[in-house]
């Protein structure tokens, strides 16, 4: 059952019914009378804000929008602000909390399309934009290897955590279909109890299983140990993936500042479907799931990449979506020969899949993912300047594909998460975490 003061939050949140942009959520912190000192630049030259409350002895950072298309993390800030800091004045006097409301400024700003509709899950796959420039590209080592280009989105966030030398810090992060997913720092059993019994509370689903795995520590279900650059560089090593070009993650560069920083990533699910929880045998192979994915989806990734060809001779580099476009569709057609060879090698695909499994590959990985990539296309058909004819005649292929794609993904139960679910996950989140760090427990978590 909801208490008095949580049903306050998602009445209010009910009632705002959308994402605010960024410019909306700074402008509330400068009114509500934080101070808001800017830390550096984003490539489009919008300001990188930290805001600072209380005078406690421990620090506390908290980011939102590491990622562009994740802006969930954006509410919750304003709401523990607004509901908890602000109505448990003795938090301020144990912690010094930093917000860092977006730390992509310009990618979000880039999204700000869907943030007024975000149930609209058309509008989601045609507007959301996603390129990592904080995440991955901080500064760091691994034995001989140093990576030597941070972004200034990346050097903005060193200052910040050169400036607090955070206790505690917390990612607030979302995916789409996959349930609540957490990394930790260190597995601390207490905590792991409690953030279990939250996210029964709130009906949503741990998640279970990972494609990262070989990149990731696994405590149990839904709980990882949260990586460093040397974790990936390593597994690269063994023959996972590229060893060049990844920086340090915020955590790793922050351990070296304090190396008894506690650090955690909530991730919500944002798109999500109960078909992932359908433990039941699907009565197919999930070698033969993959190989129908990677069959289905080579003519449109070798399209893809063609188009992609023809855009990079007339769109200027400075082009946003042309940057995502590189990223996720340049090597498709390679990470699919790479999937086709390991899934014929591998006794792991040998099994009779579950059919959450079954939805997983043949929805998720088939046509989610490539409903994304042609989202990418479609972007930069319509936003980037290039010939007329060329744009109007790729758009109008690339319109058919999705459509065809899209009208299939409908026939699926999919469904969003409500809002103030995700913003009360990641809330109570950090609360329950500080709560059990530092040993002092916080009245607002019993109400």
């Amino acid at each position: 059952m909801l208490s008095r003061k949580t049903s306050r939050i998602v009445a209010a949140i009910r009632n705002l019914g959308v994402l605010p942009p960024v410019e909306k959520v700074i402008k509330f912190f400068s009114e509500y009378g934080l101070t808001l000192t800017p830390v550096g630049y984003g490539w489009c030259g919008e300001p990188i804000y930290v805001a600072r409350l209380g005078s406690g002895a421990r620090s506390v950072l908290l980011t939102a929008l590491v990622d562009p298309d994740e802006p969930v993390g954006l509410l919750t800030l304003q709401f523990l602000v607004t509901e908890v800091i602000d109505r448990q004045p003795e938090l301020l006097k144990r912690f010094t909390w930093y917000l860092v409301p977006a730390a992509d400024p310009c990618g979000a700003k880039l999204n700000e399309n869907w943030f007024s509709r975000p149930y609209d899950l058309r509008l989601y796959i045609l507007e959301r934009f996603k390129v990592k420039v904080v995440e991955w590209y901080m500064p760091g080592s691994c034995g001989d290897y140093i990576f030597k280009n941070p972004t200034p989105e990346a050097l903005a966030f060193k200052r910040v955590i050169d400036l607090v030398k955070p206790d505690f810090l917390a990612l607030l992060h979302s995916n789409d279909f996959k349930g609540v997913r957490f990394f930790l720092s260190k597995r601390i059993p207490q905590l792991m109890y409690k953030l279990k019994s939250l996210v029964k509370m709130l009906n949503l689903q741990l998640h279970r299983g990972d494609d990262e795995a070989h990149n990731l520590e696994v405590y149990e279900d839904g709980f990882y140990r949260m990586p460093t650059l040397c974790d990936v560089h390593l597994t690269c090593l063994e023959g996972y993936g590229l060893c060049k070009g990844v920086g340090e993650t915020i955590y790793g560069y922050s351990r070296h500042v304090n190396p008894k920083i506690f650090a955690l990533s909530c991730e919500t699910p944002f798109v999500y479907s109960r078909l992932l929880e359908d433990a039941a045998p699907s009565g197919e192979k999930l070698r033969g799931l993959y190989m129908k994915v990677v069959e289905d989806s080579y003519p449109i990734a070798c399209k893809a990449e063609q188009f992609l060809r023809l855009f990079a001779k007339e769109v200027k580099g400075s082009c946003p979506h042309l940057w995502e476009a590189i990223e996720y569709i340049e090597e498709w057609t390679a990470e699919l020969r790479r999937l086709k060879t390991l899934i014929a090698r591998s006794d792991d695909y040998s099994r009779e899949a579950t059919k959450a499994e079954e939805f997983s590959v043949l929805v998720v990985k088939g046509m989610w993912d490539t409903l994304l990539k042609l989202g990418i296309l479609m972007r930069i058909a319509r936003r980037c300047r290039f010939s007329t004819d060329l744009a109007r005649k790729i758009e109008e292929e690339l319109d058919a594909i999705f459509e065809e794609r899209y009208s299939e993904l409908t026939t699926y139960p999919i469904e969003y998460i409500p809002l103030e679910k995700q913003v009360l996950m990641q809330l109570r989140s950090i609360m329950l975490s500080v709560e059990t760090i530092f040993g002092k427990r916080i009245d607002w978590m019993r109400t």
